[in-house]
């Protein structure tokens, strides 16, 4: 039953060195597979890259609240959550499903994003559950700040971005050269609350300042963050082929919200006071817990831009160390201050085609950020904890067709919720919000009500 493929010495801990070999083992992968064309690429490129790239074997559910009941846990290695169920909803992974996961004693290995949000909660789910493997969206020099060992001293974290290179668009053919794409900049983005702090606000607004501040009538712009003007899918890709640059900023939040205290108060605060401007809440709620915390990163839409020769025109930011200024991007300063050499840049063709090349040279064949090159450092990672952690190999895995049985068999009631859910998740935050009230009106009311007390003390306290 063992495959071995590959031996190596692991220094795990400054006095012990183990050896292992890769073994190939049976990973249950749990997450919310979107379907083409409905969701964000990301999400897809992510789940399909461990599907594509990983020598373990993968078997995939897609699943939102209760583990198919008939599926047999103890039939797999290792179980993955995947960053597309979260784990601070039970509406993703149902308390009961939760309870049988802590059961589990295989390799648990959980893959986290949107980390600012209720971290608290999120380390006592990982404490619930008994993870082994935690893949964390924050660099090496933040995570353990974050994921204290005090707090998690059985976890192992990792570091890795939130998207990588995904081949499906470098194997688009000819791509449009510069000077035969009609828009000059285009952009997509959307309204993000205000308690994500002032990095997340930076994504929309870069839109309101760039119409501020451009009034040329020779430029093609299609820049918005409107829901309704959102793109998925190939059309996405499409636009993007469309566009000589694209704008942007760094990926993240720079407000951690360890509580969810942040999160609530600000939510209502601007539910009552819907004209009050960003800044304005964020001199009354956020400003002394702006930028405690390193989370900003590389989008995946940088990667995206590059690999279909659309050049960057990013604001002033590090972009995890990977991308170069003048090189790679064009550079925006916050302010605008040079926008009118930004848009010199924009309007000469043969310096814009220059720069696509380059970058697609240096960083979309560089297989440093493809999504292989990262399977393959999480199959190692997997294999190495897998051994150091002295798990046991199961004896009979699932075949094939009796895995599909089991892993479909669902309620209708569970197929309507699942349906319902992918729904509810593509509204506005504020629809959304008004949604939620209406479904589930007392954990609304009980929610509206924690609010209500926690400004009520923040006032006393003025």
């Amino acid at each position: 039953m063992f495959t071995h493929l590959i031996r190596k010495s692991v220094l795990i801990s400054s006095n012990v060195l183990i050896e292992w070999s890769f073994v190939k083992l049976n990973i249950l992968f749990l997450c919310n597979q979107p379907k083409i064309g409905q969701d964000a690429n990301t999400i897809i490129d992510h789940i399909n890259a461990f599907e594509s790239y990983s020598k373990h074997i993968l078997w995939i559910c897609s699943n939102i609240g209760d583990i198919p009941p008939k599926l047999d846990l103890n039939k797999f290695d290792v179980i993955i959550i995947h960053y597309s169920l979260s784990l601070l909803s039970n509406r993703y992974i149902s308390k009961k499903s939760k309870i049988k996961l802590k059961k589990y004693t295989g390799l648990k290995v959980v893959f986290v994003q949107d980390e600012y949000r209720k971290i608290n909660k999120m380390i006592n789910e990982l404490l619930f559950l008994n993870i082994d493997i935690l893949f964390t969206c924050f660099p090496e020099n933040e995570k353990e700040r974050i994921y204290k060992k005090d707090l998690l001293p059985n976890v192992s974290t990792y570091s890795n971005l939130t998207g990588y290179i995904p081949k499906r668009l470098l194997d688009i053919p000819n791509h449009n050269q510069i000077i035969n794409r009609p828009i000059h900049v285009g952009y997509r983005s959307r309204l993000l609350p205000f308690w994500y702090g002032e990095l997340a606000y930076e994504k929309w607004d870069i839109v309101e300042k760039w119409k501020g501040f451009v009034q040329r009538s020779d430029i093609k712009v299609d820049i918005s963050y409107n829901e309704k003007d959102r793109i998925y899918g190939k059309d996405w890709n499409s636009f993007l082929l469309s566009c000589k640059t694209t704008l942007g900023v760094e990926s993240g939040a720079s407000v951690m919200d360890f509580t969810g205290d942040i999160e609530s108060t600000v939510d209502l605060y601007q539910l009552m006071h819907p004209n009050k401007t960003f800044y304005q809440v964020q001199k009354k709620f956020l400003t002394k817990y702006e930028g405690k915390y390193n989370l900003n990163q590389i989008s995946p839409r940088c990667f995206e831009a590059i690999a279909l020769k659309t050049v960057l025109v990013l604001y002033e930011g590090k972009y995890s160390g990977i991308l170069e200024p003048g090189r790679h991007y064009i550079e925006l300063k916050k302010d605008f201050s040079n926008i009118v050499e930004v848009l010199g840049h924009i309007k000469d063709d043969d310096f814009l085609q220059n720069m696509a090349d380059v970058a697609y040279q240096e960083i979309a064949l560089n297989a440093k950020y493809s999504y292989k090159t990262f399977v393959d450092y999480f199959d190692e990672v997997i294999s190495k904890e897998f051994a150091s952690r002295n798990k046991r190999k199961i004896n009979i895995p699932y075949k094939k067709n009796y895995y599909q049985i089991d892993v479909y068999n669902h309620s209708l009631k569970r197929k309507l919720y699942k349906i319902s859910l992918e729904n509810y998740q593509k509204l506005p935050p504020k629809l959304g919000f008004i949604v939620k009230g209406i479904i589930r009106p007392k954990s609304s009311l009980r929610y509206l009500m924690r609010v209500f007390f926690r400004l009520i003390n923040y006032i006393k306290k003025k």
